[in-house]
């Protein structure tokens, strides 16, 4: 096998061995806002309930257009995101790092 050969032969292997690990990398990585994705699947549907100034529970169904804003914050000393849900009357979520799990809940309104 000339020098040429060899050349090229080990020039596609490394190639080869680059582009796997380059794949591997793309394919366990997720995108930096799956957060995101993750809060929008977490809350649009639920259920938030408050209580009218008679004392009857009453509900506010979160949709998508209602998450007005998703902000880093702490809670315990862990990271996590602070989320405003609802237009007129609203809320701030505390959920974990990942957006899956609320932590906290805080009505942002007097009835």
């Amino acid at each position: 096998m000339s020098k040429s050969t060899t050349f090229i032969a080990l020039a596609a292997l490394c190639l080869a061995a680059l582009t796997a690990v380059l794949a591997a990398a793309i394919i366990t990585s997720q995108p930096a806002d799956d957060h995101l994705s993750n809060i929008e699947k977490t809350l649009v549907g639920m259920n938030l309930t408050y209580y009218s100034i008679a004392g009857q529970p009453l509900n506010y169904t979160i949709g998508a257009g209602d998450i007005q804003s998703v902000e880093e914050a702490g809670y315990n000393g862990q990271p996590a995101w602070k989320v405003r849900v609802g237009q007129g009357l609203q809320w701030d979520l505390i959920m974990d790092q990942s957006g899956k799990q609320i932590l906290d809940t805080k009505q942002l309104f007097v009835t």
